[in-house]
């Protein structure tokens, strides 16, 4: 059985913020569903071949031929990215750019159902909304309906590497000012940003209403 509802994390890390958040959309649809992390899988960027003109099959052989498959039959996606270098991340950037196979001519995405979530630094580092809105706007030019865009506040890599309070180039400044010493409590989680959680479980409920109706139509 095709899932009804795909989710989709750019995200690399375990059981990421990202991670969590997209499978709460996911759980609170009560839709049959299924989670990818595309750090797990191959799915290079677009080559711009143009090899998927005529039947909208991208040609190039990796893993993105399955899931463009489970896109398609999917009525909504979530998909869950984070802010490197104050864009989106490489992962849903190749994910994103893949889909243009399934857009020119016929738009097989065209009122399909999205949810968008990204991670950042937050705390006034930019990256977070930028990459936010680029992946909406993918997601907008392939035709689908997007339904909301959650933010969250992340961590960066300085806070576990090791070295986040002697490097010179280390973000923990830019974060915590003076006051570097990596502390349990300085870690965000997203079950703790209340707004952001109980957002993603409208969202999903939102969804299932959604494509309940079209069901009946």
């Amino acid at each position: 059985m095709q899932p009804q509802i795909i989710g989709i994390s750019g995200s690399p890390i375990k059981n990421s913020n990202t991670d969590r958040l997209i499978h709460a959309v996911l759980e609170s649809s009560g839709l049959s569903a299924e989670f990818v992390k595309l750090s797990k899988i191959n799915v290079r960027p677009c080559i711009a071949c143009l090899g998927c003109k005529k039947d909208n099959i991208c040609k190039p052989k990796d893993d993105f031929q399955e899931l463009a498959g489970k896109v398609r039959q999917a009525g909504a996606i979530v998909v869950g990215g984070y802010s490197p270098y104050g864009v989106v991340d490489g992962f849903t950037k190749a994910f994103l750019e893949r889909l243009f196979s399934l857009r020119h001519q016929n738009g097989l995405n065209r009122g399909k159902l999205a949810v968008v979530v990204t991670t950042g630094i937050g705390r006034g580092a930019p990256g977070l909304e930028e990459a936010s809105s680029q992946i909406a706007h993918a997601l907008t030019l392939e035709g689908m309906n997007v339904l909301g865009q959650l933010k969250v506040t992340g961590n960066p890599e300085c806070m576990v590497c090791g070295y986040g309070q002697t490097c010179p180039m280390s973000a923990l400044p830019w974060i915590f000012g003076d006051d570097i010493t990596v502390t349990p409590e300085k870690f965000s989680k997203v079950e703790d940003q209340t707004e952001t959680w109980e957002q993603a479980k409208a969202l999903g409920q939102e969804i299932a209403r959604k494509l309940g109706d079209l069901m009946r139509m």
